[in-house]
């Protein structure tokens, strides 16, 4: 594995992403070099140059940093998100190209980035049309990173990668209404609530919306597996496998063994109505298919959780 050969940097290895895939090369053995929130804040220039700079000569450099909140909030903040993840990766860009330019940097994005759409979308309509109001400034902010991987690429002659990924759900997940995603906050919500002794569960929005879905342990096999066969692309690394909310809370009842009525509130939150990428051009090459289905990742959480409890 390359990972074995050089330390890999890890940006935002105390973050969701940034702690599982440091989890991974902890049991792995592999060298690696974390870089979290003690280092600085990465919208500042001198952080991230410093952070760079002290760091040892990486063959890859994994990054995930990113400021993103989740829900109604995101509306009123959309400036804010763009400003902050704008800076943010524009330092790692010059950063990277300054003190790590062997490295291959993989960044990870998001599939709100892409336009709203009826069908699942190719890698060919990544940066065509308006993504959804919620998520304009967020997704901006993502486009520049892929689009910068691409133009100092060709103009300094670095390798990149830009995975976009699927919902991720899992250990070290945010729970908190405002910074957790859908399946993580449904988890831990239904948990909750049938502690309490009720027998209704809210889900928010509306049960037929569409999503990607995958176990952050799934999610981080199949960067990996990108990572091996492609290079200097912006890819989709999803299981071509969408879900509708309304399953998914199904699917949590089920292991939570909890015959609640499922309740939508009037008025909650309702993001794009249909998520999902086409991520045949990464299958067809790898053959990678994830190792959980969503039952069995909804009770790995839930054993978790009650381990830890």
């Amino acid at each position: 594995m390359p990972y074995a050969d050089s330390p890999t940097l890890i940006l935002g290895a105390d973050g969701f992403l940034g702690r599982n895939l440091l989890d991974r090369w902890t049991a792995e053995g592999w060298p690696v070099h974390p870089i979290g929130r003690a280092a600085g804040d990465f919208t500042d220039a001198a952080v991230v140059d410093r952070a760079f700079r002290e760091a040892p000569k990486a063959g890859r450099i994994f990054h995930a940093i990113t400021k993103q909140r989740t829900g109604q909030i995101q509306y009123g903040i959309q400036g804010e998100l763009l400003r902050d993840n704008a800076r943010i990766h524009l330092n790692v860009l010059d950063a990277w190209r300054a003190h790590q330019p062997q490295a291959k940097l993989v960044s990870l994005g998001s599939s709100c980035t892409y336009a709203e759409s009826d069908h699942a979308t190719p890698e060919a309509e990544f940066g065509i049309g308006r993504p959804h109001p919620s998520v304009q400034g967020y997704a901006l902010a993502k486009e520049l990173l892929a689009t910068g991987c691409e133009v100092f690429g060709k103009q300094y002659g670095l390798r990149w990668l830009h995975c976009v990924l699927a919902t991720v759900y899992g250990p070290h997940a945010h729970t908190e209404d405002t910074r957790a995603h859908f399946m993580a906050a449904m988890i831990a919500r239904a948990a909750r609530t049938k502690a309490t002794g009720a027998m209704a569960f809210e889900v928010w929005g509306n049960p037929r919306t569409v999503r990607d879905l995958l176990h952050v342990h799934d999610q981080i096999d199949a960067i990996l597996t990108a990572d091996a066969a492609f290079t200097d692309c912006v890819l989709n690394v999803t299981p071509n496998a969408p879900v509708e909310i309304g399953d998914c809370a199904r699917a949590i009842l089920a292991a939570l063994d909890w015959p609640a009525e499922i309740i939508h509130p009037p008025g909650s939150f309702q993001g794009a109505g249909y998520k999902s990428l086409d991520s045949s051009l990464f299958l067809g090459n790898t053959g990678w298919r994830p190792k959980l289905t969503l039952q069995q990742g909804v009770a790995q959480v839930l054993a978790a959780e009650n381990a830890r409890a």
